[in-house]
């Protein structure tokens, strides 16, 4: 089995509700070091991104102690290599800064990935790769194509500080995907509704509705694929957007926690939902070995100590 990853490694720099702060790396990282511990024994794992001269070194140092992991395409580019810094406030939201910024990729970056079962592409900067390179993917690739939307909603001013925004051209990005993951945070601002809308399951379905184009109705780039829906203490979502029967399926979380630093949860969730698939689990399966995943991350379970500066 061979899974590709697309996407950023970051600096991170967080500063907790309570005060304490944390520094380490992220980014794809989640990804990578969770797709090792659940199937770097019989799986090959190739990452792809472009990384700093500043920190290229480090990365690469942590990256050779990964069970299935390739460095093949992790390129060393000569910008300073995106650091995140993110504050998370009492009321539960957070500021985002991000500063320096590898260069995008292109397509010749991916051709290395055109044998693999499934690729992932996780918007970690929201720059990560050119339209164009992943258009061209999903024309040239075989396999199953999972995208995580994520910080392809944050847009960045100036002094490198993030703002939530529809994205552009999101549209084109979602006909890409075979698999589709997003928070409710995102659903919310890809269907123009407040976040406060989507409480419940019939909420839930009437945004997915407003973002294929209205009540019973569907874009070509909303057929024939998995949307993934992921929601803290509520677990996730499926929709099943292959058949009639548009109920979303709610998958319980491993664990109720009251608290912890959610920073990774998200792309650890879509590592687990990957090793599900390539272990030929059906989506519930997949869904809640994902769901364990990002409690895994939460409870901030040893395997993620690799990526802590302490």
């Amino acid at each position: 089995m061979k899974v590709g990853i697309i996407g950023t490694i970051n600096r991170d720099s967080i500063r907790l509700a309570d005060g304490t702060i944390k520094e380490g790396w992220g980014g794809i990282l989640y990804n990578i070091v969770t797709l090792s511990n659940l199937i770097g024994d019989k799986a090959e794992i190739y990452p792809v991104c472009n990384v700093g001269r500043n920190h290229h070194p480090s990365i690469l140092q942590i990256l050779s102690q990964l069970e299935g992991v390739h460095t093949d395409h992790i390129r060393k580019v000569p910008e300073k290599n995106n650091h995140c810094h993110l504050t998370y406030l009492p009321d539960g939201e957070k500021t985002e800064i991000l500063e320096g910024g590898v260069r995008q990729l292109a397509f010749a970056d991916l051709e290395g990935l055109l044998e693999c079962n499934i690729v992932l592409v996780n918007y970690i900067s929201g720059r990560d790769l050119y339209l164009s390179s992943l258009q061209k993917l999903r024309r040239c690739f075989k396999g199953k194509i999972y995208i995580d939307l994520h910080s392809l909603t944050l847009g960045k001013r100036k002094d490198g500080s993030r703002f939530l925004r529809k994205p552009p051209e999101w549209e084109k990005v979602l006909k890409v995907a075979d698999f589709f993951q997003m928070n409710r945070l995102e659903l919310s601002i890809l269907a123009g509704v407040s976040p406060d809308c989507i409480s419940d399951k019939a909420n839930l379905l009437s945004a997915f509705m407003r973002i294929n184009a209205g009540p019973g109705k569907y874009h070509d780039f909303g057929r024939n694929k998995i949307f993934i829906i992921t929601a803290g203490s509520e677990g996730c979502y499926l929709l099943d957007a292959k058949g009639n029967d548009l109920i979303p399926q709610q998958i319980d979380p491993a664990k109720q926690v009251s608290r912890g630093d959610t920073t990774g949860c998200g792309d650890c969730f879509s590592a687990g939902f990957i090793a599900g698939l390539l272990q030929n689990m059906d989506l519930r399966s997949c869904a809640k070995l994902a769901n364990r995943a990002a409690l895994n991350r939460l409870m901030e379970r040893p395997i993620y100590r690799l990526l802590s500066l302490g």
